[in-house]
This record gives C-alpha cells, sequence and structure tokens, in this order.
C-alpha cells in the first residue's frame, strides 16, 4: 500500500515538472528581433533577437536528468533510459544532485523561490553606490528607487487564492480553517493556475512573480512592446 501510495505520488511530480518544463519554453510575449533586450541580466548580450521574456523564463531553476554518465530531456527519457541500462536517475537542480524525484522538486521549489527574491529585490554596491534589480544595475538613486517601486507593484500584484468546496478566500490561515471545517480539499489558484499541490502551488506563484517582474522590465524599456 505505501509503495502504491509512494508511486502516485512520484507520478505526481512528474507530471508537475515536465509541465513546467514544457512551459519554459512558451513565448506569452509578441517579441520580433527589434524589440528584444537582455531584460533577464546585464551580461547577457548574447540574448539579442531572442523573445526577452523568454529568456528571461529560460533561467528559472529547472530539473536535469541523468542516467550514469548520459543526459536526458524529460523524466520520460530518463526513465526508459534507466531501464534500459539498469541503472538509477540522478535528479539535479543547479547544482545539487538528489537521487528522488520529490526531494529534487522541493529543493527546485526553495531554490525558484530564492532566484525570484534576489532577482526582484534591490541590491546597492557599497563601493560603487550602483543598486541591481531586476537584472539591470543603475548608478541613479532616483531611477532605481522608481524601477524598485516598479516591480514591487508588478509582483504585489500576483497573488495565491484558495478555494474549498464552494468557499474561496486569499488567507492561507481561513483556507485551513475552511478544509478543517468541510472536510474538503484545499485548491490553490496562482493566476488561473489550479493545484491541490501547495508545493506546485509555491512554484506557480513563485515563477508568476518573476514573469511579472519580467514583463514591467520589457514594458519599462520598450513601452510600445506588446506583451499578452
Amino acid at each position: 500500500m505505501k509503495q502504491s501510495i509512494l508511486a502516485f505520488a512520484l507520478v505526481a511530480v512528474l507530471f508537475a515538472s515536465s509541465a513546467f518544463a514544457q512551459e519554459k519554453e512558451k513565448c506569452d510575449g509578441v517579441c520580433p528581433a527589434t524589440t528584444a533586450t537582455s531584460v533577464a541580466s546585464d551580461d547577457d548580450k548574447h540574448a539579442t533577437g531572442q523573445c526577452p521574456i523568454e529568456a528571461a523564463m529560460a533561467k528559472l531553476p529547472a530539473i536535469a536528468y541523468k542516467v550514469g554518465d548520459e543526459s536526458a530531456c524529460c523524466a520520460n527519457s530518463a526513465a526508459a533510459i534507466a531501464k534500459t541500462a539498469g541503472k538509477p536517475i540522478t535528479y539535479v537542480v543547479t547544482d545539487k544532485s538528489f537521487d528522488n524525484e520529490q526531494t529534487a522538486f522541493t529543493s527546485l521549489v526553495e531554490q525558484t523561490e530564492k532566484f525570484v527574491t534576489d532577482f526582484t529585490t534591490p541590491c546597492k554596491c557599497e563601493v560603487s553606490g550602483a543598486t541591481k534589480i531586476a537584472g539591470k544595475t543603475c548608478a541613479c538613486p532616483v531611477t532605481s528607487a522608481e524601477t524598485a517601486a516598479l516591480i514591487k507593484t508588478a509582483t504585489d500584484a500576483v497573488a495565491m487564492t484558495y478555494v474549498v468546496g464552494k468557499e474561496s478566500c486569499d488567507c492561507p490561515v481561513e483556507a485551513k480553517e475552511l478544509a478543517s471545517k468541510s472536510g474538503e480539499k484545499t485548491t490553490y489558484v496562482v493566476s488561473g493556475e489550479k493545484t491541490e499541490c501547495e508545493m506546485t502551488a509555491r512554484l506557480n506563484l513563485a515563477r508568476a512573480k518573476y514573469k511579472a517582474a519580467v514583463e514591467a522590465m520589457v514594458k519599462l524599456e520598450k513601452p510600445t512592446a506588446k506583451i499578452n
């Protein structure tokens, strides 16, 4: 029975991570070469000609799969290679390796949240006095403050809501109380995406906030660029 439950959980995690891998390849904006900029990073000059939103989303942490010395592009490919080779799958998130995908997925969520926090939080260099936020460095304190305010407004607009049965709310404590009283499961909603997995919801929220920050920077740099 325990093995069946674990297998079901792993399938759910595989589905979630695969969905995010597919979503990472999408570009939601209209981004011709003439409007592409290195929004994600000042150092990413090679991004010219590429959709800035797509380039930025590709920088988010992701799960990579390895079987021995062989790399796989997705969970299904990794499973097929592992079955043929008779070797276990190693799950890699940034520079950390795991032998269990659930543990790797937890690390993915935590690393993504930290990545987004670092990206959206102003960081001032005490030596130069310049401030870096959303991948951009600015020496002007006024401009830096305006950019920080823009990013905060964009990310604050992204929030998680909760649905328990027929009731909905925006407070996790209230959602927990509703679930306890009704016995219904909690559905987490972020930008229209629904899931009953709290960890997946946290990942959705971090990614949505990051995307909102990137879109705000694209509009700031290219006011005429269309972003859906």
